[in-house]
């Protein structure tokens, strides 16, 4: 893989995303038995220009996804 910013292959890849001071996952979310759930998000890092390469998840696809904003 290579930075498509600097063009460096020094990418540290699997980088779990958090959300400091906070238990909650951040990440897209779906709906799951009548409970809303996160899917845990992962990103590629350029260890030598900052630039997040890309965001994804690790878990199967075909979930039944949240597209409206502010549903808890």
């Amino acid at each position: 893989m290579q930075c498509p910013n600097c063009h460096s292959q020094n990418i540290e890849t699997g980088i779990a995303i958090a959300k400091a001071g906070d238990a909650h996952t951040v990440g897209p979310k779906y709906e799951h038995l009548f409970v809303y759930c996160t899917a845990q998000m992962y990103c590629d890092l350029c260890l030598d220009c900052g630039e997040i390469i890309r965001f994804y998840i690790n878990e199967a696809t075909n979930k039944k996804w949240v597209k409206k904003a502010g549903i808890s």
